[in-house]
């Protein structure tokens, strides 16, 4: 597929490479694009690029020194020795990227110590710009975030590369861009995997049929990071199937809270796993009222789907899974993406207007699908989400405005009331004081006296 966004992540690169030396770490999920944000970059600079296997130090170091050597058949004992003679033979700036730099580390951990050396009393002082990068976040982050680690403190740029937002794999079809994007989550190599035509028939194919390409990339997701699988699969179907506080988990899987916070825990720190918070709750960080919710739209769908029937599917049963799916991919997947789109459209409306806001959901008396509080005016903008084939009415918003006032951590703000739909509006909704967004545009923001309750 074509390179697209990325903009961003061009510019620091392009910024950290005007210096004399730098030392960039870039790490995000498998699939994301890392190593073609990092092909990108090179096109127009002197550059070794080398991508690691898992394979044995000897291993590595073979390959390395072919890479380097130019075919000259010298064998460098060492990556010390190998980037050295790189540098010495390629004066000017230049760029060094080595690519799934965990796996380096995994075959001969003492390879950070080395790296360490080199950069300090060599690469620093030439005009090298060094890129460490990898897909295993827990690798990655102790690098340069642990006070322990031989390179901490050494980088100039520590870049995480997130998969892509909604927008900007949007098409004419927004309905279907929205169905796209709750199973690819914008990671690039799931985009390109999918087809033109119907979106839950892709993904049968892509992880329900014989020879389904990602039929196990949820476990492949995971044990670039995990050993333990069997306690995260356990807690992440929990979660997948709409089991999100704590107590419902320790229900669903029948063990007790401190033996599942410690995974949940770790879920969180490689961005798998997202505890929320109500937004009006004064103390968050004390909050005993959170939500686990799996942020990566192919994992949930995959935990929801796939991995509860994924014995069936290998024997080629795959009936039951394929019901499920028909059934309630909109129900149980779609229309819970659908609420952050809403969010990403609602931000993208107030930053046009200049409007910083704090962006959250509320459960307790009620439930409010999306709230955002501008702090700075006291105004709140309470949003209901409606995923469905029909247009929204009147009905709708009526409801929206019970639960909100029944929110007393509203009660200092002046309420905007937001409904987000995919199908449209009913006629009795024109001129109702809301904003109306169909297929993430506005439909109506003329502002009027209250409506009829």
């Amino acid at each position: 597929m074509d390179f697209i966004g990325r903009e961003k992540e061009m510019s620091l690169l392009n910024e950290e490479f005007s210096k004399d030396h730098s030392l960039i770490i870039i790490k995000g999920r498998r699939r994301v694009g890392k190593s073609r944000l990092i092909e990108e970059f090179l096109k127009d600079k002197e550059h070794l690029y080398c991508e690691i296997d898992n394979e044995t130090k000897q291993s590595m170091l073979s390959s390395l020194s072919k890479k380097v050597s130019g075919g000259l058949n010298i064998r460098f004992d060492s990556w010390s020795d190998a980037l050295r003679y790189y540098v010495l033979n390629h004066p000017g700036k230049k760029v060094i990227a080595i690519d799934e730099f965990q796996y380096a580390v995994k075959a001969d951990p003492d390879v950070r110590i080395e790296m360490q050396s080199l950069w300090d009393t060599f690469l620093s002082k030439n005009e090298v710009m060094l890129i460490l990068c990898g897909s295993s976040l827990v690798s990655m982050n102790s690098l340069t975030g642990d006070l322990r680690s031989p390179l901490y403190g050494r980088n100039s740029l520590d870049l995480t590369v997130l998969p892509l937002p909604f927008r900007t794999m949007i098409s004419k079809d927004y309905r279907r861009s929205v169905e796209r994007y709750a199973v690819t989550g914008g990671v690039p190599y799931y985009m390109s995997l999918m087809s033109d035509g119907d979106v839950v028939d892709d993904i049968i194919r892509l992880t329900m049929d014989i020879g389904s390409p990602l039929l196990n990339e949820g476990e492949y997701l995971l044990v670039s990071e995990f050993r333990n699988l069997s306690s995260y699969n356990t807690y992440l179907k929990a979660i997948a199937n709409g089991h999100r506080t704590m107590e419902k988990i320790t229900g669903a899987v029948q063990a007790p809270s401190e033996e599942i916070l410690p995974y949940l825990k770790k879920l969180i720190e490689i961005g798998m796993l997202e505890r929320v918070i109500p937004i009006t709750e004064k103390r968050p960080e004390k909050s005993r009222n959170g939500q686990y919710i799996i942020s990566d739209n192919f994992l949930s769908l995959w935990f929801r789907f796939v991995y509860p029937y994924r014995n069936s599917i290998i024997r080629m049963e795959n009936d039951s899974a394929v019901q499920d799916l028909r059934d309630h991919f909109i129900d149980a997947h779609v229309a819970f993406i659908f609420e952050s789109v809403c969010r990403e459209e609602l931000k993208r409306y107030l930053r046009e207007r200049n409007i910083a806001a704090e962006y959250g959901k509320y459960w307790g008396n009620g439930e409010i699908d999306l709230i955002a509080l501008d702090k700075k005016h006291h105004v709140a903008y309470v949003c209901e989400c409606k995923y469905r084939s029909k247009p929204i009415g009147i009905s709708e918003l009526n409801s929206l405005m019970q639960k909100a006032k029944a929110v007393k951590e509203l009660n200092d703000y002046e309420i905007q009331y937001c409904l987000f739909s995919v199908s449209g509006f009913n006629d009795d909704m024109k001129d109702c004081g809301a904003i109306l967004f169909n297929d993430g545009e506005i439909v109506n923001f003329d502002r009027c006296e209250g409506i009829d309750m």
